[in-house]
């Protein structure tokens, strides 16, 4: 939520991406709000992304996030591109929460279905933004134009309430041109990746990504 958690709370998570992947991972440890508002967690990333692309080419490295995190790899795609930086290869991203108006219809048809809590965000959303317009392209990736990006995957679960704005997003990227896989778990709840040591369809997701993350890049790379 921008708010809480760190790469010490994710470890699972990111030590089986990197299992179904067969890549290195380095996690983020970016400023929280409310302390550090918008867009200090995105300046962080930006910056930890150049600082990568001193030891790894452009073309090996891919950006992957879950929930804020999600949403967080989408605006960082967003602001390397109209910097003028180089962009990663693609892009994995999990339950991403890319509109902060949280306008979407699962909001409320799958509130009953899954953990994450509307109300809970709502207070998390005003901690990230304080004044900031919440339609702000950049804060909310699915208002953004999302032209020239590269390969993007997108997973999210059936019974999330972050299922529609996951569809609308990849609708909407498509509509840019940009390649994007969506992958959506019928029975998912908001990032059910991270219960790989109690479900086989989290571990098919993963596993699922690394032979996306493998395809997406060219056998030279």
């Amino acid at each position: 939520g921008y708010v809480v958690c760190s790469p010490g709370t994710h470890r699972e998570l990111i030590a089986r991406v990197a299992h179904r992947t067969g890549a290195r991972c380095v996690a983020i440890d970016y400023r929280l709000a409310p302390e550090h508002p918008f867009p200090a967690a995105i300046e962080d990333a930006q910056r930890a992304f150049l600082e990568l692309l001193q030891d790894v080419p452009r073309e090996r490295l891919f950006v992957a996030g879950d929930s804020a995190g999600g949403g967080l790899g989408m605006s960082l795609l967003l602001t390397l591109r109209d910097a003028g930086d180089p962009l990663p290869a693609g892009a994995f991203l999990m339950s991403p929460w890319v509109d902060q108006t949280m306008s979407g219809a699962s909001m409320a048809t799958n509130e009953p279905t899954d953990y994450l809590n509307p109300r809970v965000l709502k207070v998390f959303s005003r901690y990230y933004l304080g004044d900031v317009d919440p339609t702000h392209p950049v804060a909310s990736p699915v208002f953004a134009d999302l032209s020239g990006l590269p390969p993007i995957l997108l997973q999210a679960g059936g019974a999330e309430i972050l299922c529609s704005e996951v569809q609308t997003l990849g609708a909407r990227a498509l509509e840019a041109g940009v390649q994007v896989t969506l992958d959506v778990e019928p029975s998912g709840f908001h990032v059910y990746q991270s219960f790989g040591y109690l479900l086989p369809k989290s571990r098919a997701a993963l596993k699922r990504a690394g032979a996306w993350m493998r395809t997406t890049m060219t056998p030279t790379q």
